[in-house]
């Protein structure tokens, strides 16, 4: 006769735990299960409330371009190895260590924030490269029109990030976000202040420095027909992004939640 029992345990989101368990059964070999710690739905919803605090009433504009910084190396690669072809790959550990996203997904980031006192053109200079392809907003939303709310960060203060993915309906990626991150209406400025469609239809994200959404596309996509259209953009700092990522800062009260302000490394 089957048995089970509940034992309450504390975990700490975005730490690595090995647990194993033996049964009093000398001839039941021990099982050994190792698991990662993850952001459960109550706290995307806490960092969700938080980045709407924060979006709420921030200056926005149109949004015309989804827009992707990389190194000119990078492009060369894309056209010479898969035929223009730019694949998806594992989302890396920036931002919250404990996101359920972080190396479960796959996915290609691009930034919606325009620049200050413009009207849809998006930020001057990147630190993630010199090499920029602009997409059409409305373009990427055909292709993946399902957006989820993901994450909600900073690494030094005072730049903040919001993260929406945007999925294929009934793909498995989709499935993956639908039980672990909270869904968002494209059209609806209430709960998605960050990418939304105002009462005119028309695209709308933030404008400024202090809030950056991006957005992690998550299929492969063609951009053969961009090729003439990729331009030069001045980078910031070293101009490339930090393989494997850049966690959090741990100190921000703005955009930590409260039962996990420190995060041990993993």
């Amino acid at each position: 006769m089957e048995q089970s029992y509940d034992i309450p345990l504390q975990f700490q989101p975005g730490n690595s735990y090995k647990v194993e368990v033996e049964g009093f059964d000398f001839s039941m070999p021990k099982q050994t299960a190792n698991f990662r710690a993850v952001l459960t739905r109550g706290d995307i919803l806490d960092l969700h409330s938080r980045a709407m605090n924060h979006a709420y009433g921030h200056d926005n504009s149109k949004c015309f371009y989804l827009y992707r910084n990389k190194s000119v190396e990078y492009f060369n690669d894309i056209f010479r190895r898969t035929g223009g072809i730019m694949e998806v790959y594992d989302k890396d550990n920036s931002g919250d260590p404990a996101s359920p996203i972080n190396l479960w997904i796959k996915g290609l980031f691009f930034m919606a924030t325009v620049e200050p006192g413009t009207i849809g053109v998006p930020l001057r200079k990147s630190a993630f490269g010199s090499v920029r392809i602009c997409i059409e907003a409305e373009e990427l939303l055909r292709q993946a029109p399902n957006l989820y709310f993901a994450d909600y960060y900073c690494m030094r203060g005072k730049i903040h990030y919001v993260t929406l993915v945007m999925t294929k309906p009934w793909s498995k990626t989709d499935h993956y976000c639908h039980s672990r991150l909270l869904a968002l209406d494209v059209n609806s400025y209430a709960n998605n202040p960050f990418f939304f469609r105002d009462k005119l239809g028309d695209l709308r994200t933030t404008r400024g420095y202090d809030l950056l959404v991006e957005l992690l596309f998550t299929e492969d996509l063609d951009i053969n027909g961009y090729r003439k259209s990729l331009t030069y953009t001045p980078p910031i700092g070293k101009g490339s992004s930090t393989p494997g990522g850049i966690p959090k800062n741990p100190f921000c009260t703005r955009c930590n939640l409260s039962r996990h302000s420190q995060f041990e490394k993993f």
